[in-house]
C-alpha cells in the first residue's frame, strides 16, 4: 500500500542486494542503523526502515553497541530493553 512501512533486520554483507531489491519493488529506505556486538568489532546486523513510494532521502543513524568492554550489556541496551 502507498506510504506503507517495512522494517527489516539483516546481515550487513547483504546490504547492496537489500537496497537494490527495495528499489526494484518501490520501497525507499528511510532509516538505517548498524548493530555492533562490541565497539571494536564490525557490525553483524543492520536495521532498516523503508517506505513504499517514499522520497529518496535516507538517514543513517548512530550505531548500537550491544556489549561493553566487560561483556555486559551496554548502557543503551539496558536502557532500551530494561536489562
Amino acid at each position: 500500500r502507498p506510504m506503507g512501512r517495512f522494517y527489516m533486520v539483516h546481515r550487513p554483507r547483504r546490504l547492496v542486494e537489500i537496497l537494490d531489491t527495495f528499489t526494484r519493488h518501490g520501497l525507499e529506505p528511510k532509516r538505517m542503523k548498524f548493530v555492533h556486538p562490541y565497539a571494536d568489532r564490525e557490525a553483524n546486523m543492520v536495521l532498516i526502515e523503508a517506505v513504499r513510494g517514499g522520497g529518496a532521502l535516507m538517514k543513517v543513524e548512530p550505531p548500537v553497541v550491544v556489549f561493553d568492554e566487560s561483556g555486559q550489556y551496554s548502557d543503551e541496551i539496558r536502557t532500551t530493553y530494561g536489562y
